[in-house]
């Protein structure tokens, strides 16, 4: 009544079979592909006004394809795609936010030099 199951995970005590163990299989290959921060780039792009859409989309298409090198074991290749997804991700928030940034900082000044082209106009 207190065996483990087989199909539990390796514990210290069947130690000696931890290289059949799926747990240790299944973790060589977990590398972050950053597919949720692809996927926070695509909102912020969205709210942000739809300039840098295709950025973020590239970032979700370099995503998955990390997880598909991951799972067919090509890990060199897996986290150097996946650093490529997240440095246009990244790049997709940047974008996005940058405008929201410099309204806030410098929004009186942009509306006095818009009011000033306005008057001389």
């Amino acid at each position: 009544m207190n065996e483990e199951k087989s199909s539990s995970c390796c514990t210290a005590q069947n130690a000696s079979q931890t290289g059949a163990c799926p747990c240790t299989a299944k973790a060589k290959n977990d590398i972050n592909t950053h597919f949720t921060l692809a996927l926070v780039a695509i909102v912020f792009s969205c709210v942000g006004g739809f300039f840098s859409i295709a950025v973020a989309l590239a970032a979700l298409i370099l995503s998955l394809r990390a997880q598909d090198l991951a799972k067919n074991d090509l890990l060199a290749e897996a986290k150097t795609v996946a650093a490529w997804s997240a440095a246009f991700s990244w790049l997709t928030i940047l974008i996005a936010i940058l405008p929201i940034i410099f309204i806030f900082l410098f929004g009186g000044a942009i509306l006095a030099a818009l009011g000033a082209i306005l008057a001389a106009a």
